[in-house]
């Protein structure tokens, strides 16, 4: 059946007849594959990983492999400057092979380019558990959503760097790329840094990465959505309701100065009447400042840099409100 054929009959359902394809997939998905969890790195522990193109693309292959190696699916996934997230389905123990062959093989990455980084920081001991369809949901939007709205220079669907893009988006999905498999062994070992014997025959590479279509069952997730308009309302909600998302994440998640600025402007114009954070009074800041440590577990170092504080203040607001270094 065709895509247009498949959008009629579905304009058709009911809300009710809608959801409950959407449960029915979200059960079978879990049968099939194992429950759903959230893999990511906490920013604000690492340095600066992945400074360019180059980088970049050798950061999609890699998710690509590990995924393989790991038996994880990736339901949608998104690299940062200096951090991961992917919503993958498996066990615990696939996820946490996931990013123990993601950070082994990004080390020797980092060797061979001469770039002497710790990775002491970039960890997921814990992967975050998704439990119910609407947290699903959740998920992939504030995983698609993260590399557009921490850079005014993308759209939604023109953030490379991830698998967002595929998301309810058909002109994405034009076959594109060579199969992996049909590579020959040096490109191989460019792709991977290392000889990889056996990827999935989905596996299509072009322009030194590995295609993010060709690992991510974007389809999968997209069947977690009433329909195209129901995901795009929710990809494309206002920074306050993306502030809200990260709070709601922030009682597993240790988020970036990127992810969590938002939330600090949302409460500096809700409470103070003022858009930016570090023009407030002192006692205001002192007031937004506890706020974030209790709602969004601020780091002190992110308080600082966010309010933009002197020493002194910075003092003064470690006393009164219990920050850490």
């Amino acid at each position: 059946m065709d895509s247009r054929r498949m959008a009629a009959q579905a304009s058709n359902l009911s809300f009710r007849d809608k959801e409950r394809l959407c449960e029915q997939h979200f059960e079978m998905c879990r049968t099939r594959y194992g429950e759903f969890w959230h893999i990511c790195t906490p920013g604000y522990l690492s340095e600066i990983l992945f400074t360019g193109e180059v980088d970049s693309r050798f950061a999609i292959s890699n998710a690509a492999i590990s995924a393989a190696e790991s038996g994880v699916m990736v339901i949608t996934d998104c690299t940062m400057t200096n951090h991961i997230h992917s919503l993958a389905a498996g066990t615990v123990q696939q996820c946490r092979n996931y990013l123990d062959v993601y950070r082994y093989r990004l080390s020797k990455y980092l060797d061979i380019s001469g770039k002497y980084i710790s990775l002491s920081g970039f960890t997921c001991d814990s992967p975050i558990p998704v439990p119910t369809l609407d947290a699903v949901r959740n998920e992939i939007v504030y995983i698609n959503r993260n590399g557009y709205v921490v850079n005014s220079a993308y759209t939604p669907f023109s953030y490379p760097w991830g698998s967002g893009y595929l998301y309810f988006n058909p002109l994405a999905r034009e076959p594109r790329g060579i199969p992996y498999q049909n590579a020959a062994f040096t490109e191989k070992r460019r792709l991977s840094m290392r000889r990889v014997a056996d990827m999935p025959s989905s596996y299509r590479y072009h322009r030194g990465m590995i295609l993010p279509e060709s690992y991510v069952r974007y389809d999968l997730g997209e069947k977690m959505f009433r329909d195209a308009h129901h995901y795009l309302n929710l990809l494309t909600r206002n920074v306050a309701a993306y502030s809200e998302e990260a709070k709601r994440l922030s009682d597993t998640i240790v988020l970036s100065d990127e992810e969590i600025y938002p939330a600090a402007r949302m409460l500096s114009e809700k409470r103070c009447g003022v858009k930016q954070p570090s023009l407030l009074p002192v006692e205001q800041k002192i007031e937004i400042a506890r706020a974030m440590v209790r709602d969004y577990h601020a780091s002190g170092a992110q308080v600082r840099r966010i309010f933009k504080l002197p020493d002194e203040l910075y003092a003064q607001l470690f006393t009164s409100v219990g920050l850490g270094r």
